[in-house]
């Protein structure tokens, strides 16, 4: 049963360290959209409205923090953003829609899911705004409803909701934790009934959710193209005891995504998986992940820097050799996919300004290079009638980070913020024009 949402006194971070404020009522409902106006499968492809669908989109994780009614210009922020987004061809944005606060930088942050039963109105009209802004420029989204990995929470916070029993934390300080003990302790959560019950609750609240701007339910909202059941789930570290949580990690796989089926039977499901990456290096463990009938359509992430192949920030030999790498694991994939006989979106990709430089005004050139040859790979599937469909790189940055925009406000100009190394600013011109060629030529193939 659900639970009528509630607030919380919030811990405040560097990056939301604003009060909320009341939003505004809720808008008549209007007019449900056609069948036609959602993204469905055909023949092993995307369409939408009877017509081919493919997309090189971005992520932006950001959207439901920047549309939180509390945040002084982050609505305006936000709509400025998805102007220059649709302007450059993208019509498709990945974005955080579970979030369970985070350790990871030393402190607490919010979460949509504040605790079991409580959830940030905030952060869910922030959604809200999102997704109705997204609907004026005919854009679409892929929603993740919680993550493996510790950066927002994810599912050890489920873990320790149902057991109560410590988070392993490799970011404290004096206390000998690593990564890999993260990694066990979140593997956990397939197999914890209470822990389902929890994340089910949370999926149920968010689909059916009545858009307080829009006035659309969200299994009835046309601009949600996909439900994902997790950024990047793993059944744990690459070991023997991910092996033997196997069928755990299967059987999560196929019960959520048909759960969320019974919920939202007009928009697409997907699982959020890295690939062969995420299931222990197997090919046979994808492709079980991947079977069940609700699971619509298979995805793929791509981490040339993270993964060790690629170690010098520059173009030559070493970057080559990395991108050959990358094209072949692609091509690994779109055959997986094809065994599946499934569409595959490569969802995440990304790479660092030249010389892992950290300076918003440091070249892009080999981050250019490296968007073309990855946008081309998706073309040259189109064009072959290939499982690669669509991608989003990772990720849009735009005008910077949050607390930038307080500084700005605040008149320091001299502020210059922490960047994620892979982030797209607003002001990459270079990299802009790439991703716009590779839109216009991608709208010309299919259309």
């Amino acid at each position: 049963m659900i639970r009528h949402t509630n607030r919380r006194d919030f811990i405040k971070t560097a990056t939301l360290a604003l009060p909320l404020i009341a939003a505004g009522c809720h808008s008549v409902p209007k007019p449900k959209a056609s069948a036609a106006d959602f993204v469905t499968i055909r023949n092993r492809r995307f369409e939408r409205r009877g017509r081919p669908y493919s997309f090189l989109g971005a992520n932006f994780y950001l959207a439901a923090m920047l549309g939180d009614p509390g945040l002084s210009g982050g609505r305006k922020r936000l709509v400025r953003e998805l102007d220059q987004l649709r302007s450059i061809g993208i019509t498709n944005l990945r974005i955080m829609a579970g979030s369970e606060g985070s350790f990871a930088t030393g402190h607490g942050r919010r979460g949509i899911l504040a605790q079991p039963g409580q959830w940030d109105e905030g952060l869910l009209r922030g959604l809200d705004f999102a997704l109705a802004e997204m609907a004026k420029r005919d854009m679409t989204s892929v929603l993740y409803l919680t993550n493996y990995w510790e950066w927002s929470g994810g599912m050890a916070v489920y873990v320790n909701w149902a057991t109560g029993e410590p988070i392993p934390n490799p970011n404290q300080s004096g206390i000998k934790r690593t990564g890999a003990d993260h990694m066990t302790y979140a593997a956990r959560f397939y197999g914890l009934p209470r822990a389902q019950e929890f994340f089910r609750e949370h999926i149920t609240h968010l689909v059916t959710r009545r858009n307080t701007v829009s006035g659309h339910r969200y299994y009835d909202d046309r601009t949600i193209m996909a439900w994902q059941l997790s950024n990047e789930p793993r059944p744990g570290r690459d070991n023997s005891a991910a092996e033997a949580n196997l069928p755990a990690f299967y059987n999560w796989m196929d019960e959520t995504a048909r759960f969320i089926k019974t919920l939202a039977p007009r928009q697409l499901v997907s699982t959020g998986s890295e690939g062969t990456m995420g299931c222990i290096g197997k090919s046979d463990a994808f492709l079980k992940a991947h079977q069940s009938p609700a699971v619509d359509y298979a995805t793929l992430h791509l981490w040339v820097k993270n993964w060790g192949w690629l170690k010098e920030p520059h173009l030559g030999a070493q970057y080559e050799q990395a991108v050959s790498r990358a094209t072949r694991h692609i091509e690994e994939h779109i055959a997986l996919a094809t065994q599946l006989g499934r569409p595959l979106v490569m969802e995440e990709f990304g790479i660092n300004r030249d010389n892992e430089s950290t300076d918003p005004d440091s070249p892009t050139t080999m981050r250019d290079d490296y968007y073309s040859r990855m946008f081309q790979c998706v073309l040259n599937s189109r064009q072959a009638k290939g499982a690669l469909q669509a991608a989003n790189f990772w990720v849009w940055s735009g005008e910077g980070s949050l607390e930038a925009l307080r500084q700005r406000r605040a008149g320091n100009s001299k502020f210059r913020e922490p960047l994620d190394h892979n982030g797209v600013l607003h002001s990459d011109q270079t990299t802009l024009s790439v991703i716009r060629k590779y839109n216009a030529q991608l709208a010309r193939l299919v259309g």
